[in-house]
């Protein structure tokens, strides 16, 4: 509308499609003598493919590979790509060394899903850390869904800085954390996207979420289709521009708020590639110039554990892996993994992983 108001030569309507897929012969008739017409991607393509429409139609929050399912002629949407950077941006400023993406499963939502994914991934590649995804495979009721979430949350390294596709799912997020008792910010830092206020800005802890340009975007749709109506564009091929990010808008659930998380996360970045050397709580407050009780305060605070125990994790799971991947005695991954002797090891794996070293390793092999 800003955009039609300052161009004299424009006159608007507004229409609806209704909400059933049919049309009555009033509503065909609004359609009538019009030369061009601009909106939200699905609606416009079922109006041009059910009314056979051959005027220049522009489709608001499609992409390339959307429009090339439909009889639409161009298309402007979100640089999903820009968003995935840009989450991932948050978490790396923030100092976290461990990143997750939580998506959808919804078919319509995947070639934006795919774009944003992608970029969060490249930049946590680029920065030489871990990301770890979450998609259901199928859609389940959602109870089923925050109880896999919830598992699958419990898993992950903390403190670690998730980015879910929207913010409603960052919203069942927040839900499944709380289901598996992590805090947030502490352990979960969270990021959403499309800020839409009455989820974000009643979320405990508020969520922040990424803003894309929305009104930016809807003027470049206009934009566009007066192009193609004066013809100042001419192509045979569908026709696709991207509109970026207004802004971040930052609320608690990314804040630091007892400015231990990237404490820890740099004590746990030190314990993964030191583990298996035999080094002690000691030798982690050293590297951090920490003292051990200042050390200890931030782990209890951030993950609820002491730092011997997420070191004892840690050497545990790489026995777990050597156990499954190599066909190395237990002895030598005893002294490869840290631990003093391998009948320590063995007992310390029994309580760890409800079963012997050895049964860990068949059971394993038979289910590769």
């Amino acid at each position: 509308m800003r955009y039609a108001a300052a161009h004299d030569n424009w006159e608007v309507r507004i229409l609806s499609a209704g909400r059933h897929h049919g049309f009555t012969a009033n509503e065909t008739q609004d359609y009538d003598n019009l030369d061009a017409l601009l909106g939200e991607s699905n609606m416009v393509s079922r109006i041009v493919s059910t009314l056979s429409l051959r005027i220049p139609s522009v489709c608001i929050d499609s992409n390339i590979t959307v429009l090339k399912k439909t009889k639409v002629y161009a298309c402007v949407h979100i640089d999903d790509t820009a968003i995935g950077a840009a989450a991932a941006d948050i978490f790396l400023k923030g100092g976290l060394r461990h990143l997750a993406y939580v998506g959808v499963c919804d078919p319509y939502e995947q070639p934006y899903q795919h774009d944003r994914l992608e970029a969060f991934r490249h930049a946590a590649r680029a920065a030489g850390i871990p990301c770890d995804v979450f998609i259901p495979l199928v859609d389940t009721d959602e109870k089923d869904d925050l109880s896999e979430l919830a598992e699958w949350l419990a898993q992950l390294p903390r403190p670690c800085g998730i980015m879910a596709y929207s913010d409603n799912r960052a919203h069942t997020v927040l839900d499944a954390c709380r289901l598996a008792r992590l805090r947030v910010p502490e352990q979960i830092q969270l990021v959403g996207v499309d800020n839409e206020i009455e989820i974000c800005e009643n979320m405990q802890p508020t969520l922040t979420s990424i803003l894309p340009d929305f009104e930016g975007g809807g003027y470049l749709a206009a934009q566009l289709l007066d192009d193609i109506l004066m013809h100042r564009i001419r192509s045979h091929r569908p026709i696709c521009r991207s509109y970026g990010i207004k802004s971040i808008v930052v609320r608690a659930s990314t804040q630091d708020l007892k400015g231990g998380g990237r404490i820890v996360s740099q004590a746990c970045e030190f314990i993964r590639l030191h583990a298996q050397d035999q080094i002690t709580v000691k030798d982690v407050a050293v590297h951090l110039n920490l003292s051990r009780r200042t050390l200890e305060k931030r782990f209890r605070e951030v993950l609820g554990n002491g730092v011997a125990e997420v070191l004892r994790r840690e050497r545990l799971n790489r026995v777990a892996r050597l156990l499954r991947e190599t066909d190395r005695p237990i002895s030598d991954i005893a002294y490869d993994s840290g631990f003093a002797s391998p009948t320590h090891l063995m007992a310390a794996f029994k309580r760890f992983a409800g079963m012997t070293m050895c049964e860990w390793r068949s059971h394993g092999r038979h289910t590769r």
